[in-house]
């Protein structure tokens, strides 16, 4: 009599396989999400810094006073001035970054005919902790400390 052998996968050796290759897709993904997350950071901080050198140089110029300040209900960075171009003019914040000193960031003025009062802003992220620290030179610099 001849003997049929079966060479299928077993149930328990299928399920086995799908749930490694679930763990696998669900590390990368994790880490794919983790990635885009500081990336997000990263680019706020650039274009947060742009826009910086940019108002510190339209105050220099013009006549017009900017204040910046930390909008914790849209959780964006506002700019506000009586001129239009920097009426409310805001900067998307990350959701991973949190204010440790939202009192430093509630009282930046741009003036026309001073500089601003020294002051560190510091962030902090959601992902891994890492700080990020900002210190506002006096006439209106910024000197990156330590991210």
């Amino acid at each position: 009599m001849l003997k049929i052998q079966n060479k299928a996968f077993t149930l328990i050796e299928t399920c086995v396989v799908l749930f490694i290759i679930g763990l696998i897709s669900l590390f990368a993904m994790q880490q794919m999400h983790n990635y885009r997350a500081r990336q997000a950071e990263r680019l706020f901080f650039e274009r947060f810094e742009a826009t910086w050198h940019a108002t510190r140089e339209y105050v220099a110029v013009e006549p017009h006073n900017v204040r910046l300040s930390w909008n914790q209900a849209e959780h964006t960075l506002r700019y506000t001035s009586a001129d239009p171009q920097y009426r409310n003019m805001n900067v998307p914040i990350p959701v991973t970054l949190i204010c440790v000193n939202p009192n430093a960031w509630f009282n930046i003025k741009f003036n026309h005919d001073s500089g601003t009062k020294p002051q560190t802003l510091i962030c902090q992220s959601k992902i891994d902790g890492h700080r990020y620290e900002y210190r506002v030179q006096m006439m209106w610099g910024m000197l990156h400390v330590k991210t």
